[in-house]
């Protein structure tokens, strides 16, 4: 039992660990006529984060193939698989279909809080 716990929490903060180190990217937008709501800063900083968080845990789902008959692994699998779609459906219920006016600035920000690079925003 305790070791099952220590290998959920190892890996776990491995996971943490390889989110971080990831470049974060404005979300898509898509230009509209028409009157579209307009989001906080700080929203819009919650939206780039979990649109990126979820946009690279899907990216390693994709290239994950768990051994079915481990149930370590198949639910360890699953609760990623959970995480993206809580992330998505936050971001579409919280972001989709709304605008910022500091989308690439909240990109930027959150770069430089995780040590990466910046893009320009112009």
């Amino acid at each position: 039992m305790y070791k099952t716990k220590f290998i959920l929490i190892t890996f776990l903060s491995l996971c943490s660990l390889f989110l971080k180190a990831q470049q974060y990217v404005m979300p898509p937008i898509s230009s509209t006529s028409g009157h579209v709501p307009v989001i906080s800063d700080q929203l819009m900083e919650q939206c780039v984060e979990i649109y990126n968080k979820a946009e690279w845990l899907a990216k390693e789902l994709n290239n994950t193939y768990p051994n079915q008959y481990s149930s370590y692994e198949v639910d360890a699998y699953n609760s990623k698989a959970n995480q993206v779609n809580q992330w998505t459906n936050w971001f579409n219920q919280n972001c989709a279909g709304k605008q910022s006016y500091s989308a690439c600035q909240a990109a930027q920000e959150l770069n430089r809080k995780a040590g990466n690079p910046t893009q320009n925003c112009s």
